[in-house]
């Protein structure tokens, strides 16, 4: 089983410094840096460094996850902020679930010896609660259906249909995998505080976009071909 870990970036020049060398290349087989268009030094300390940069063809996150993916070797994916919000002593821990036979792992915020540094009360409330609807309205049984930070297997991924461009990409990869039956598990973790930069999400707009996400998945057939996995 070959790993792919996708390190997304939008100008982290103060976090990738921080964050990228606590990341040991042997827990993985590759590495990719996904560039939104950085223009504070973010993609030129990461190919001095030696990582491999992506720059995206089109802005936005899910659009970065696809182009990466597009290329990437591994059979199993992870997601990766380069903004210091993700653990990377988590990677690990991902993998083992993957191994286990899961299609979904999700590094949760809320299980048991689980926490956020980061979110405020709204942000958490947000969370909870588009979670919470989630499962209400796809049968799951997410802890964290939001976090961004997770593994999934490429071919399950490519058989779905996330065409989400922006931060509404990991909710909505998280509902078509609960759509389809996949096996989906998650693994507390701490989310760290982010470093530097700005916060990509937007309270009121983000939220009034994965509304209409989860209207338009709670009509949409799964693909034909999700049937024959």
């Amino acid at each position: 089983m070959k790993t792919t870990l996708a390190i997304l970036t939008l100008d982290e020049v103060e976090a990738v410094p921080v964050v990228l060398p606590n990341i040991q290349k042997q827990w993985v087989d590759e590495i990719i840096v996904v560039d939104g268009g950085s223009t504070d030094g973010t993609i030129e300390w990461c190919r001095a460094h030696d990582y491999r940069v992506l720059v995206q063809q089109r802005p936005g996150y899910g659009e970065g996850m696809r182009e990466c993916i597009a290329l990437a070797q591994g059979d199993v994916i992870i997601e990766f902020m380069g903004d210091g919000n993700c653990d990377p002593a988590a990677i690990p821990r991902l993998i083992e679930k993957m191994k286990e036979g899961h299609d979904l792992v999700i590094a949760s915020r809320n299980m048991e010896g689980a926490a956020s540094l980061d979110e405020t009360r709204i942000t958490r409330l947000g969370n909870w609660g588009f979670t919470a609807l989630i499962n209400v309205l796809f049968r799951a049984s997410f802890t964290d259906a939001m976090n961004g930070y997770r593994a999934y297997r490429k071919d399950r991924f490519l058989a779905l249909n996330a065409d989400e461009d922006g931060l509404t990409f990991p909710t909505q990869t998280s509902i078509q995998f609960a759509k389809a039956r996949f096996k989906i598990t998650d693994i507390p973790c701490i989310e760290p505080k982010r470093i530097g930069g700005v916060r990509k999400a937007k309270n009121f707009r983000t939220g009034l976009q994965l509304l209409r996400m989860i209207v338009k998945e709670l009509f949409r057939p799964l693909p034909a071909k999700v049937k024959n996995l």
